[in-house]
């Protein structure tokens, strides 16, 4: 089959990292892969297989009031053109944005779209326009991928999507090291404690509210520390900035505490390192940094939001849930692992199970069952 990704960027995120998974495998059992962004390729922090092909729309900026409404027609047509050029059997479109586009694109042409959301839908706001036409325009695709079965449900019940299927994210394991790689040394020395946050998006990982429930316990545990990658730490930027963390670390007093290091290409590494993990996220679809912090054995402690960890949790078992953005709740389940390295190995022990439960081979057979 000839089968093409639509997402806009590859920069940074789950939904990149899993497009280019997902590119590697289709490619290596045969298939003929392309992978189409707005952004350029320039900006890639995902490499994709040389096998895959590339097409780069060049079409992303900032647009506002009738702009948005042009910018967005050059996209539709660029796509079009796009897909009437390569002739993919499937389309696989990442997210709202991205699927609209794709079946609206798709129109008149041999090809099938499946949309994949990659958030829990039911809290990811999205734009009015974006709203409606995903009402209107989701039920025209072929299927659908939901992460979770609550995603599913949503989908159906408020888009009218049909022939939605449920296929959680997969470990890549051994996790890939790439450039830039940031040594764990040069950041915080040896002999302190780390816990470990990762997400390229602050608001929505919650870091505002990992950082409150650190500071309460900095006082107490003078030889932990805080480590975020994936942010900027100079950047003021709804999405990706991370300096509202810094500046509210700053007023808790504990800027000398925190580290952010941005974005590294040896997470592994950072896993490894880590004492503790933390997912602190207001929402998610299914988090890959959680798989991947639990499949190099890292204890990990995760806020049970709408959909996600309690499908990768089992509290108290293989890692710890916390009502969602409880920062008293989560600042006790802190202290406590902090407190109890036995309870860290153990944890952390049973947390490599999900190398099995959600290995690569089993999740991507999924796929192209649905694919094919």
């Amino acid at each position: 089959m000839k089968i093409f990704f639509y997402i806009q960027s590859l920069t940074g995120g789950g939904a990149e990292r899993v497009t280019a998974a997902l590119a590697r495998h289709l490619v290596a059992q045969g298939h003929d892969v392309g992978v189409v962004t707005l952004a350029s390729a320039e900006g890639d922090f995902y490499p994709l297989d040389d096998r895959v092909r590339r097409v780069s729309l060049d079409l992303v900026g900032v647009n506002r009031g009738m702009g948005k409404l042009t910018a967005n027609y050059r996209r539709w047509r660029a796509l079009h053109r796009a897909l009437k050029a390569e002739q993919p059997d499937v389309v696989v479109a990442m997210m709202t944005t991205s699927i609209v586009l794709a079946i609206l694109a798709a129109v008149g042409l041999p090809v099938r779209v499946y949309g994949s959301e990659r958030n829990y839908p039911g809290r990811k706001t999205t734009g009015r326009p974006w709203g409606v036409l995903r009402r209107l325009v989701y039920r025209l695709a072929a299927g659908h991928i939901a992460q979770t079965r609550e995603a599913a449900v949503w989908l159906e019940r408020h888009t009218g999507a049909r022939n939605v299927h449920v296929i959680p994210n997969p470990v890549i394991w051994p996790i890939p090291s790439f450039s830039p790689e940031v040594a764990t040394e040069s950041v915080v020395s040896r002999e302190r404690k780390v816990i470990l946050a990762v997400g390229s998006k602050p608001e929505q990982k919650g870091f505002d509210l990992l950082v409150r429930a650190f500071s309460t316990l900095a006082k107490d545990w003078p030889e932990w520390d805080l480590v975020i990658l994936g942010v900027d730490a100079g950047s003021s930027a709804a999405c990706g900035g991370g300096a509202v963390v810094e500046r509210l670390a700053e007023q808790s007093g504990i800027p000398e505490r925190l580290h952010l290091p941005g974005r590294v290409g040896n997470v592994m590494e950072w896993y490894e390192r880590a004492d503790i993990f933390v997912l602190s996220s207001r929402y998610e679809g299914f988090p890959n940094v959680l798989l991947e912090a639990m499949a190099a054995g890292c204890p990990c402690i995760a806020f049970d939001c709408d959909t996600g960890p309690r499908d990768i949790i089992e509290d108290g078992a293989n890692g710890l849930l916390v009502p969602a953005e409880d920062v008293e709740k989560l600042r006790d389940r802190m202290a406590g692992l902090m407190a109890n390295v036995a309870m860290r190995t153990e944890l952390g022990g049973q947390a490599v199970q999900v190398r099995k439960a959600f290995s690569e081979e089993r999740i991507m057979a999924l796929w192209q069952q649905v694919l094919q």
